[in-house]
C-alpha cells in the first residue's frame, strides 16, 4: 500500500504537468478518448505502434504517486477533460451539475469500465474520488474537508467544505483525480507489474511494460470507448533533445516531443507541428528569502533589466513569444504588467546601495558584497538553458553576477535547496484546465503548494481565500486583476517568454494534431 497511497509527486517542470506545466509536447501518448490528428502511417491495418520520444520518463504507475501519466500517455482518463478552446467538458462523467454552493453532482456516463471488466458505478467512484482525498497530496490541498457519497447507481455527490466554483476544472486536472479502479488497486498491492495486471484503468492503451527506459502500450480491444485505431505506442524516455530530434530524422521515432530550438533551425527530414490551443509561459520563480531577492526593489530592478522581445525573437529565433504578463491576452481579466526598462532598473539599484565602480562595466556591489544570482534551468526542458545563459547575458549590462546551475528537476530542486534565486519553469497561470484559482494559490499564497519564491503577502493570501469561493465572474475578474497589479508592485514572479505546444513529426505524422492541453492520444490517433 506504501506505493500506491503516497503523497502525490509532480514531475520537475513546469507540470503540476507543471506538468507545466508544459505545453504539448509531451504528452503525445496520452489522453484516451480525444487526441490525436488524422490519418497517420501505419495505424490504418495495424502495422506497428507508434514510436514516441520524450524527456520525461514515467517511474511509477501508482494512481495516486503518479496518476497524472494515465491520461498523457493514453492508458487513463479523467472525470472532465480541458479542450483547446480554452474550455473543460464531461470525458468519463456525463455531466455535472451545481447543487447549491458546496456540492456538486457528477453523472457518470453509461458503459465506462475499467480495463478489468468491472463496470465503473457510484460505488467506484466514490472509491477513487475517497483514495485521493485521502492519500493524494494535491487533491487534499484543493478540496480541503471534501467527502463523496453515491446519491444513485450513475450519481455521486461532491460536498466541499466551503464553496469551490473550480470544481470542474480541478476535475479535469491530471494531477487531482485521474481515474481507476481503487478497489482492485488496494487488492493488486505494490509494484508496477501488479498494478497493470490489475487492469485499474479505463483508457483505450494497456500497460504492457514500463521500465526505466521505455513505456509500452497495447490496444485494448474492449475499450469502452469503441474501436481503438493505433495497435500500440512506444514511450521512449531520452534525455538528450537533440537525440530525441535525430530520432525522427533517422526513422526510429514517429513524433519526438520537448524539442530544443537549436534543433529546429534548418530542420529537414521532419515536421514542426504545433498546437492551435494556447502557449505556454516560461515563469521565472523569485526567491524572496533569498538575498538580494527579499529587497523588492532589487527583484523590480532584476523584472525591468528583462528584454523580452530579445529573448523570443533573437535568442530563440521566433519559435518563442512576448508574453503580455501573468496571463494571456484572450482572458478578460489579463493585464499588461511586462516591459523592459533598463534606466528604470538602474535607478531602483542606485537607491538601493547597489553601485558599480570605474568605468560602471562590472557587477554592482554593496557593502562589499556582490549583486550576485543563481538562475536555475533544467534539463527536461533544454530550451530553459538557453534562456538562463541569454539572462546571464542582459543582466550582465545592469550589474548583476548571475550563475546559471542546470538540474534534472526543477521542482524538486527549488523546493530542497535555498541556494538559488531565480527558477525557470514552464508553468502556465491558468494550467491545463484554464484555472486561474488553483494557479495562483499554488504560486502565490503563502502556504500554497509551489510557492517555491516564499511569497507571504498578506493581501494576495487575503485575495486568493476571496477568490477561492467567488462564483459571480465580475467580481472574480477584479479579484484576479488586483492580484496581478500586487505580483507586479513587489516583482514576485517573471514572466520571461511563451512558446506554443510543439512536436517534431516524422513522415507519415505531419497531419498528427499537437496538443497545449496534455491530452495527445486517443482511440482515433
Amino acid at each position: 500500500m506504501k506505493t500506491l497511497f503516497m503523497s502525490i509527486r509532480v514531475r520537475g517542470m513546469s507540470r503540476v504537468r507543471i506538468r507545466s506545466l508544459v505545453a504539448g509536447a509531451l504528452a503525445l501518448l496520452g489522453a484516451a478518448a480525444c487526441g490525436g490528428g488524422g490519418t497517420q502511417a501505419g495505424d490504418e491495418d495495424g502495422a506497428r505502434p507508434l514510436r514516441v520520444v520524450t524527456s520525461y520518463a514515467v517511474e511509477s504507475l501508482s494512481p495516486v504517486e503518479q496518476g497524472l501519466w494515465a491520461p498523457e500517455w493514453g492508458y487513463g482518463e479523467l472525470l472532465m477533460r480541458a479542450t483547446e478552446e480554452g474550455t473543460v467538458e464531461p470525458w468519463v462523467l456525463a455531466g455535472l451539475d451545481r447543487a447549491g454552493d458546496t456540492a456538486w453532482d457528477l453523472r457518470l456516463r453509461d458503459g465506462v469500465t475499467f480495463q478489468n471488466g468491472r463496470a465503473l458505478d457510484a460505488d467506484g467512484l466514490v472509491a477513487l474520488l475517497t483514495a485521493h482525498l485521502d492519500h493524494n497530496s494535491r487533491a487534499a490541498s484543493a478540496l480541503p474537508g471534501a467527502t463523496a457519497r453515491a446519491v444513485d447507481a450513475a450519481t455521486v455527490r461532491l460536498t466541499t467544505a466551503r464553496p469551490l466554483p473550480n470544481v470542474p476544472n480541478l476535475l479535469a486536472d491530471e494531477t487531482v483525480f485521474p481515474v481507476f479502479d481503487a478497489r482492485a488497486a488496494a487488492e493488486a498491492g505494490e509494484g508496477n507489474a501488479a498494478l497493470a495486471d490489475a487492469g485499474i484503468w479505463t483508457g483505450p492503451f494497456t500497460v504492457t511494460s514500463l521500465t526505466a527506459d521505455a513505456l509500452t502500450l497495447a490496444r485494448d480491444p474492449d475499450y469502452w470507448g469503441g474501436d481503438v485505431r493505433l495497435p500500440g505506442v512506444e514511450v521512449r524516455f531520452v534525455p538528450d533533445g537533440q537525440a530525441r530530434v535525430l530520432a525522427v530524422r533517422g526513422g526510429e521515432a514517429d513524433l519526438a516531443f520537448y524539442p530544443p530550438t537549436e534543433a529546429l533551425r534548418g530542420l529537414s527530414g521532419a515536421e514542426v507541428v504545433e498546437a492551435t490551443g494556447g502557449a505556454t509561459p516560461l515563469r521565472g520563480f523569485l526567491n524572496t528569502r533569498a538575498a538580494p531577492l527579499d529587497d523588492p526593489a532589487v527583484r523590480r530592478a532584476l523584472a525591468l533589466a528583462v528584454d523580452h522581445e530579445a529573448l523570443a525573437t533573437d535568442v530563440l529565433d521566433g519559435f518563442y513569444r512576448t508574453p503580455l504578463g501573468m496571463y494571456p491576452e484572450t482572458v478578460p481579466y489579463a493585464e499588461a504588467t511586462v516591459r523592459t526598462d533598463r534606466d528604470e532598473a538602474a535607478a531602483l539599484l542606485d537607491a538601493a546601495g547597489w553601485t558599480r565602480d570605474g568605468d560602471g562595466d562590472g557587477p554592482r556591489t554593496r557593502d562589499g558584497e556582490t549583486l550576485a544570482l543563481t538562475v536555475v534551468s533544467y534539463s527536461t526542458q533544454p530550451d530553459t538553458r538557453v534562456v538562463a545563459t541569454a539572462l546571464q547575458a542582459q543582466l550582465r549590462e545592469s550589474g548583476f553576477a548571475v550563475e546559471v546551475r542546470d538540474v534534472p528537476a526543477n521542482y524538486e530542486a527549488m523546493a530542497e535547496t535555498s541556494d538559488w534565486h531565480v527558477g525557470l519553469s514552464f508553468d502556465s497561470s491558468l494550467g491545463t484546465t484554464f484555472d486561474p484559482r488553483a494557479k495562483l494559490r499554488d504560486f502565490l499564497h503563502s502556504a500554497g503548494q509551489y510557492n517555491f519564491g516564499g511569497v507571504a503577502d498578506a493581501r494576495l493570501d487575503a485575495l486568493i481565500e476571496e477568490l477561492d469561493t467567488v462564483f459571480d465572474t465580475a467580481r472574480q475578474d477584479e479579484l484576479l486583476r488586483r492580484a496581478q497589479e500586487i505580483t507586479d508592485e513587489e516583482a514576485y514572479a517573471l514572466f520571461l517568454t511563451e512558446r506554443p505546444a510543439r512536436v517534431v513529426a516524422g513522415p507519415g505524422w505531419e497531419d498528427y494534431r499537437a496538443s497545449s492541453v496534455l491530452q495527445h492520444v486517443g482511440p482515433r490517433t
